[in-house]
């Protein structure tokens, strides 16, 4: 093998781990912002601390937060990337509570 194809295979090694942690990294958000849908939802419908439970069950290990203000619920739910250091991805959802539910 030459020096060159060894520096191009070295190469398409590097662009396939980036390209995969790119790919990890959306599917990852997409699940962040699911989790914060369904944090916001039922939060508006139960109460904050349903909606943290709710959040952390849609996604595991993240950090959820609920806070009501007036008629909104909004939740934010925040993990750390997998493969990026340093890199935090975050979701947030803003959902109209139930009449009679309270933070």
């Amino acid at each position: 093998m030459t020096v060159e194809a060894a520096l191009g295979i070295a190469s398409l090694v590097v662009v396939l781990a980036v390209a995969a942690s790119g790919t990890a990294a959306a599917l990852t958000q997409i699940r962040v912002v699911d989790a914060a849908r369904e944090a916001a939802r039922v939060a508006s419908m139960s109460g904050a601390q349903e909606g943290v439970v709710a959040g952390q069950a849609a996604a595991p290990g993240a950090e959820v937060s609920v806070d009501h203000e007036g008629r909104s619920v909004t939740a934010q739910v925040s993990v750390p990337a997998r493969g990026l250091p340093g890199v935090v991805l975050t979701g947030r959802a803003v959902a109209r509570a139930e009449p009679g539910v309270a933070g």
